[in-house]
């Protein structure tokens, strides 16, 4: 079966989703500190991705055209209609609040840096 590229994008989306959720379950404790480092950066890495899909999916949304991507809001072919203007600003807001946490992570990340942690096993 081939999988269309919108399917793959629904797929890891579906992923990403998931492993959010692996991850949000397991952070309430941390077994081993010395790893926090490095989950810190990790998490920094995917935080600015985030930020780059949300800036893309803006563009993308600001490129499509009435009759050819969407029939409008009323089928009239009326142009570029509200709900596709107020999808990309909206994606343009989450890629700016993105791009704010990363920044915020790498804050993290540094002040973690230099903390000599015990690990336990």
């Amino acid at each position: 079966m081939d999988i269309s590229a919108e399917s793959a994008q629904l797929i890891s989306a579906e992923q990403l989703r998931r492993a959010a959720r692996e991850l949000a379950h397991s952070t309430r404790t941390v077994e081993h500190p010395g790893d926090s480092y490095e989950l810190l950066g990790r998490l920094m890495n995917a935080q600015c991705l985030l930020g780059q899909v949300f800036e893309q999916l803006a563009t993308w949304h600001a490129q499509t055209q009435d009759g050819i991507q969407y029939d409008g809001e009323d089928g009239r072919g009326a142009g570029q209609v509200a709900g596709v203007i107020r999808a990309e600003l909206a994606l343009r807001d989450a890629a700016d609040l993105a791009d704010k946490a990363d920044d915020a992570l790498m804050l993290a990340l540094t002040a973690n840096g230099v903390i000599r942690w015990y690990d336990y096993s």
